[in-house]
């Protein structure tokens, strides 16, 4: 395939990868890894990476492990592949970032401190009367120790804590590593803040003022604007131009202390939206109460409605027996009447303790359910960050100088990738076609009934490597011997440009001055061979052991010299099944394709896996690589055969089996196909007789790879 179209075929296939095959795999994560590695000052010892599209978290870190949720909502909004690998680098930058800078500890102590009842590190200090009053407010809270209110103050605490670190994080990050981290972060912080809501849009769902207040705040955070273009105008918008200073100020400082410290501030600030609530909640709370009982005392009488019968009917007795029950009360001692006031009371006292704790219970469960709104009405891209996970401090940690070339590693992978891909498509297509020309090949009378199956490998196992790198060391032994000879051949070939000619029509300018008067040069075209080679391989098991090392080093070595030569070469190896039938049409026959005329990188390791099995019906293979050769539009076919021995197979075999080959050899003789037998076992009168002048003995098997090179050498000369 010309390298045009391969390049074209490549690219066809990048463009239909999918995020799950890219992001799933090996060389992805080894990517990511590298860069977290990097950008931690190597301290980075795991990375998770995993995918789940229902989650809010995008990515988080505990001490020297990060996690990156493929399937965020973040990276997944984005349309390329390229992108969302830029959304992941991001995603990785920022938690890293948390590694490097967050300390997790202070904001433990941070929330344990302000549950306890206590401001950590320390009480905020008013500005102004108003604050004054809005602290000694939110003391009361604190000396109580109420935790469902206390809670409130930490979840809105948190998150702007949280808000203010990934401010200081992200603009540190971004400042050291300007490729493709910062890119990353800042498409995420963008895609965020495209769907943040509009003011009005909030005002209008109804939300309570903390989460709109909380969501204004994150849009100032992140662009340094806010999203109220459609014109609404609420005081929310002044509150915020209040903490618009004070959110820069921490978003800039270095330490964690002082953003805990403008968080104290902040939450002073806004304490006039934390009494609005807790009013809310106090008479939300209250209205329960009332209504409970009227509702427990309908619900009871439509359960009962005889027993409210029976309760009238008890009261109709008792009125008529009013005289009666009156006189015998009258009876009654001094003891008893002071029992029954004693027992009022206590039932009074029981009552009212009972009301309390069901104000109690009704006031918790409006809290609880307003922090759960809270938590669901906070900004979408703080809680993506990472949400609260603890992160671990690591202090000190240099910046590296340059970041990962992450955008020709991510091309690397789709590249190898795509060409894997279309490799295995192409071996596909290959082995189709060799298939359909088998079948189209007219074989000769009784070769015609045989079985035939075409093998090629298209999986190269870590053996096989290793088997074909034992080859090379030979071949490169065999090629310097054949060095002074090879060489001229192919510099002939090559366009080159002789230099310092004393004739010539062009002038060679770097020699101009040269004394001698040689100043001419001459373009030589090279020699264009119009040759194409086929190399047939016996794989019968009597070439068992050297005969098939060496075989297969000849087959090596012409490989490399056709390629070096830009000469189309086919290497084919045969063999039986080795069972002996009665019926041909019984047998098969074996055609490993090795290297095909259209070549591939895969082909030394199928010419090194040859394995020798079975017997040898020599007739199909040379009818097969024979037609193979005829089917090409170079001039000169030349067909060498590398065999031990006579035919033999299933009813073919002795002077039948020679007449048939010396049949076909003629037959392709004279349709142009030269050839070359290569004879290395015992039977070599039996093969000299076939192939008559193209018989070559092979007495030493180290010679061979030798021999058949130079034989190719000579044709070529021709």
């Amino acid at each position: 395939m010309k390298k045009a179209l391969y390049r074209k075929r490549i690219c066809a296939e990048k463009e239909k990868l999918t995020p799950e095959k890219v992001f799933h795999t090996p060389q992805y994560r080894d990517l990511l890894t590298s860069i977290g590695r990097e950008i931690t000052g190597g301290e980075l010892t795991t990375l998770r990476l995993y995918d789940d599209e229902n989650s809010g978290i995008a990515g988080w870190n505990r001490g020297k492990t990060v996690a990156v949720n493929l399937g965020n909502q973040i990276t997944s909004s984005f349309l390329t592949l390229e992108l969302k690998s830029d959304s992941l680098i991001g995603i990785l930058g920022h938690e890293c970032g948390h590694y490097r800078y967050t300390d997790s500890a202070l904001r433990k102590r941070y929330a344990e401190h302000m549950l306890n009842g206590s401001w950590y590190p320390k009480e905020p200090v008013p500005e102004n009367a108003q604050e004054k009053e809005a602290l000694d407010a939110m003391n009361v809270y604190f000396e109580r120790k109420d935790k469902a209110i206390l809670s409130i103050f930490l979840q809105t605490a948190s998150y702007l804590s949280n808000l203010l670190n990934d401010m200081y994080i992200e603009e540190k990050m971004c400042a050291l590593f300007p490729g493709s981290i910062r890119r990353g972060i800042l498409m995420n912080r963008d895609r965020n803040v495209e769907w943040l809501p509009t003011l009005r849009e909030m005002l209008e769902t109804e939300k309570d003022k903390i989460s709109i207040l909380m969501n204004l705040c994150a849009q100032y955070a992140l662009s340094s604007r806010v999203n109220a273009w459609d014109g609404a105008d609420y005081e929310l918008i002044d509150t915020l131009k209040l903490l618009m200073p004070v959110i820069d100020e921490a978003g800039k400082a270095a330490d964690d202390m002082e953003r805990y410290l403008a968080t104290n501030h902040i939450l002073l600030m806004i304490w006039k939206y934390f009494a609005e609530i807790i009013e809310e909640i106090e008479k939300n709370s209250t209205e329960n109460e009332e209504q409970q009982p009227e509702q427990e005392e309908r619900e009871g009488q439509k359960e009962n409605p005889e027993e409210s019968e029976k309760e009238e009917s008890e009261e109709e007795k008792q009125g008529n027996t009013g005289a009666q029950t009156e006189q015998n009360e009258n009876k009654t001692g001094k003891d008893d009447t002071e029992q029954g006031t004693e027992t009022e009371d206590k039932m009074e006292a029981n009552g009212k303790e009972q009301e309390a704790e069901d104000r109690e219970n009704g006031r918790a469960a409006e809290l609880q359910k307003f922090l759960q709104q809270l938590c669901e009405n906070l900004p979408k891209c703080v809680r993506e960050s990472g949400g609260f996970e603890d992160k671990q401090n690591e202090c000190g940690i240099p910046a590296s100088e340059t970041e990962a070339s992450s955008d020709n590693a991510l091309q690397k992978i789709l590249y190898e990738m795509a060409k894997e891909t279309l490799d295995e498509k192409i071996q596909k297509e290959i082995f189709e076609h060799l298939q359909k020309e088998l079948m189209e090949i007219p074989f000769e009378e009784g070769h015609d009934l045989v079985l035939k199956k075409l093998c090629r490998k298209t999986e190269i196992s870590d053996f096989l490597k290793l088997q074909t790198e034992k080859y090379e060391e030979q071949l490169k032994q065999v090629k310097k011997r054949l060095r002074l000879k090879l060489l001229p051949i192919l510099k002939n070939q090559k366009e080159r440009t002789e230099h310092k000619l004393f004739l010539g029509r062009r002038v060679d300018l770097r020699n101009i001055a040269a004394p001698s008067g040689a100043v001419f040069k001459k373009q030589q075209p090279g020699k264009k061979l119009d040759i194409c080679v086929a190399v047939l391989v016996d794989n019968s098991f009597s070439m068992c052991g050297e005969r098939m090392d060496y075989a297969i080093l000849a087959a090596l070595c012409l490989y490399d010299f056709c390629m070096e030569s830009e000469i189309p070469v086919l290497v084919c190896g045969h063999h039986t099944d080795g069972y002996r039938h009665e019926n041909l049409k019984d047998e098969t026959v074996y055609l490993h394709c090795c290297a095909d005329f259209e070549t591939d990188e895969k082909d030394r390791f199928r010419i090194a896996g040859m394995q020798p099995y079975g017997s040898n019906r020599d007739g199909t293979a040379l009818w097969y690589a024979g037609s193979r050769l005829l089917e090409r539009p170079e001039k000169q076919k030349l067909l060498f055969v590398i065999s031990d021995g006579a035919p033999n197979a299933n009813q073919y075999g002795g002077t039948g089996a020679k007449r048939d080959l010396q049949k076909i050899r003629k037959k392709l003789l004279q349709q142009g196909v030269f050839f070359q037998a290569a004879a290395i076992g015992s039977d070599k009168e039996a093969i000299q007789e076939i192939y008559e002048e193209s018989f070559l003995d092979i007495t030493d098997l180290e010679q061979l790879p030798a021999l058949l090179t130079k034989k190719l050498l000579r044709f070529i000369r021709r």
